[in-house]
């Protein structure tokens, strides 16, 4: 929340950025577009940050929760197929 705050972005757009920053890191660190643990770590990331939001309202908000995985990793999973075959 703090994090929104800040920035002025809303909870949805955060994700799409978080999740991106923290996939491409991982992409510059591995130095292959193609590899499989930048990805494991985006989905890591965002699970961890499901399960701290979970700790925070004190129960599973299931819509919330899809919607944040969703929006977290749609664009790095898109982008690691289409270096996985070749595309990029």
């Amino acid at each position: 929340m703090w994090l929104a705050r800040a920035t002025g972005l809303d909870h949805a757009t955060l994700h799409v950025h978080v999740g991106m920053v923290i996939w491409v890191a991982s992409v510059c660190v591995a130095r292959d577009i193609g590899a499989v643990w930048p990805l494991v770590v985006a989905v890591a990331a965002e699970l961890v940050n499901e399960v701290f939001d979970r700790l925070r309202t004190g129960s599973w908000r299931w819509r919330d929760t899809i919607q944040d995985v969703i929006n977290s990793i749609l664009w790095p999973v898109v982008l690691f197929a289409l270096a996985r075959g070749g595309v990029i």
